[in-house]
This record gives structure tokens, sequence and C-alpha cells, in this order.
């Protein structure tokens, strides 16, 4: 049997390659004739810059930046022919805060843009960036700040570059702009099409989920609603209501607005640059899996391209999730076959979380033995 083995992060417990390091050893145990090509995905989000670096052999670096709320840390960035890599969750993002820091009001990307000054001082002439998985809601004021634009109140006092000030922006000072940043293209790896404010915008869309209470998202809101016109003022043109623009807090708005930036599917560019489809036509049976397989997954998560691409051959597609939020008529729709949990008993979130690793080799173990018995009636 010939197995791929194409899994996402299992957030909170390993990244996408831990994963399909333990998936495969589970079937080599049990089925020992068989062939594994390991394929670890991801869609924009975390363990975007493990997999491209994967795919294209690219050279990883370490780079002092900020962190979401100003500390310092080392944040890596690859490189590859005259491209970069970046994952904006490397420096940015919300599995860097403690749940008592989480709260947009306060965090920036700045950091992001570090990244990208560091990646233009090595003159490269493409910068690839997953933007997802961010603490942010800062409309990417904190990546243009780190680029050298300033963001003045009424008085001309310059603002710190994070979510609660937004709503105070009156005036872009672009004097001490890095000119070189616009010589990049900027590829954006998302998902995500919500535009920058309003009722599916990034306020009140996301920023719940990055610790934002009612009060908190109403501000954010106005204050993506003031920034989209101070920049429409400064830049002659609206890109607000643009597809993508609300993804990473507005980091989307201001790749696309300031930086001329494409966007592409995170899941798609993935699998198109790992000749995933190829993989799919010479497998068997597709194993493939998330921490949480949910409604969300359909929209675009890795766990769906897969599947979709795998159906399209008519394979065999199985996901093995930590847990499942989803009717078997949707997703078997998409072309999974069958979705397995890997949680053993009602558990906390933390025993599951710990105890992942044996979780999910056990699940694995036992679904190839079914198929290997399958085989044999």
């Amino acid at each position: 049997m010939k197995y791929l083995v194409a899994p996402d992060k299992y957030k909170g417990s390993f990244d996408a390659l831990s994963a399909s390091e333990i998936i495969k050893e589970a079937i080599c145990e049990v089925d020992r004739n068989a062939e594994v090509f390991q394929l670890p995905l991801a869609d924009g989000g975390e363990g975007t810059l493990t997999a491209l670096s994967k795919i294209f052999g690219a050279r990883i670096e370490e780079v002092e930046v900020n962190d979401p709320l100003f500390r310092k840390i080392k944040s890596r960035i690859g490189f590859f022919e005259d491209k970069a890599i970046i994952e904006m969750a490397e420096c940015s993002g919300l599995l860097l805060l403690k749940d008592e820091e989480r709260n947009p009001l306060y965090t920036t990307t700045y950091g992001v843009g570090e990244l990208i000054k560091y990646a233009i001082s090595k003159e490269v002439k493409e910068i690839i960036i997953g933007i997802g998985g961010s603490a942010t809601n800062d409309a990417g004021v904190g990546m243009l700040n780190s680029l050298g634009m300033k963001f003045l109140d009424e008085n001309g006092n310059k603002l710190k570059p994070v979510g609660e000030n937004l709503v105070k922006i009156k005036k872009i000072d672009d004097s001490e702009f890095l000119k070189d940043v616009c010589k990049a293209k900027f590829t954006v790896l998302c998902d995500v099409t919500n535009p920058l404010y309003g009722e599916n915008g990034a306020a009140y869309v996301f920023a719940p989920q990055k610790g934002a209470d009612e009060n908190a998202v109403k501000l954010l809101d106005m204050g993506l609603r003031n920034f989209a016109n101070v920049a429409r003022e400064y830049l002659g043109k609206d890109m607000s209501l643009s597809s993508g623009a609300g993804a990473a807090g507005g980091l989307g708005f201001a790749l696309l607005a300031f930086l001329n930036a494409r966007y592409v599917s995170g899941i798609d560019y993935i699998l198109s640059a790992s000749n995933a489809e190829e993989h799919v036509r010479w497998a068997d049976i597709i194993i493939t899996g998330e921490g949480r397989f949910d409604r969300q997954s359909l929209s675009g998560k890795s766990t769906i391209g897969i599947a979709r691409l795998g159906a399209k051959f008519g394979k065999m597609v199985i996901v093995i999730s930590g847990s499942i939020d989803c009717p078997f008529e949707e997703y078997s729709k998409e072309g999974i076959t069958s979705i397995f949990s890997i949680v053993d008993m009602a558990s906390l979130l933390d025993r599951c979380l710990k105890e992942a690793p044996r979780l999910l080799k056990e699940t694995t173990m036992s679904i190839v033995n079914l198929i290997l018995r399958s085989k044999n009636l």
C-alpha cells in the first residue's frame, strides 16, 4: 500500500512535520510493506515557513525582532534563490502570548516589518508571506511603522502602532519610509476573504478570538474605519473592501494598499509548489489531519485542500483530528472518506494536548490495521 501522509499542525501539540513523522511511524509498525511519502501542509498560518522551506530547500536564519507586545525575540525567516519566506505567526502570532496577555488593542505587527526590512537588506526580489495566526488588529500600521512610516494624531504627535490608536490617526508621514520595499514583489498566502471593517471585518469576526471584549471590538472597528479613510486620502484609492483586507487584523489591507501585494490561496499555493497532485496520483490512501476539524476547515484549510485533490482522483482520504465538529454529510461532499478523533476518553484539554503524540499514533495504527484487514476479507 502507498500512503500519502499530509497533515497540517495540531495546534498546541506539534507542528505538521512532527505529525507526519508520528503517522508514518504508526503506519510502518502495522504495515511493514508500506510505502510512505510525507507532505507536511500549511495554509498561510503557523507552519507555513517550515512547509515551504522543506519544499524549496530554503535556508533558515534567525533575526531579532519585536513580538506582539514589543518584546525582543528571535524569529525565523527563510531564503531560497532570490526570494524570502516570512510567517507572520513567527513574530506577531497569537501563540507567542499567554492567555492573559491577549488583547488586540495593544498588539502590533511591528515584527513583520522588521523581517521584511531584513529580507530587503538581502536584496531579495520576492517576499512570500503567510499571514495566518495573528495576535493583532492594527491594520498593519506596526509593519509600516517599522519600515519608516509614521502615523500622527491631530496634534502631529507620533502614535504607537497598536490597535487602540487606529482611531486617533489623522495623518501619514512617509518621509523616512524605506523606499526599497516597493521594489520587491509581495505574494501573500491567505484564505481569508473578509473586508477591513464592518460586521464581516477584522474586528467583529476575528478580534474576539484574540482576546477582545465587546467594547474593544467596537473601538477597533471604529479605528479600522478611520484608518481606511486616512489611507484613502493618502493613497488616492480605497482598498478597504477588497477581499482579504481584513486578514490578520487588517495586515492584509496594509500589504494590499501600501505594498501592492498579490493575494493567493495559501493551501493552493503550497499544494502547487509541492507537486501535491503528482503525490496524490501515486498514493492509494491519503492520511491528513489537524487539531480541530469543524465547518471552518471546509472554507480553505489544508485538510480540505488535500481532500478535494484526493477526491479528484478517486482516492481514499482519511482525516485524523483532535476533535470533530462537522456533520458527515458536509465533509463527505468534499471527498473525505472518514474522520477519526484521537481523543480516547472524556478528558480535559490539557490532558489531550499532552498525550496527543501517543493518541495520534495509536489512532493511526488502528486505522491502518482496519484497512489491511478489510483488504483480506
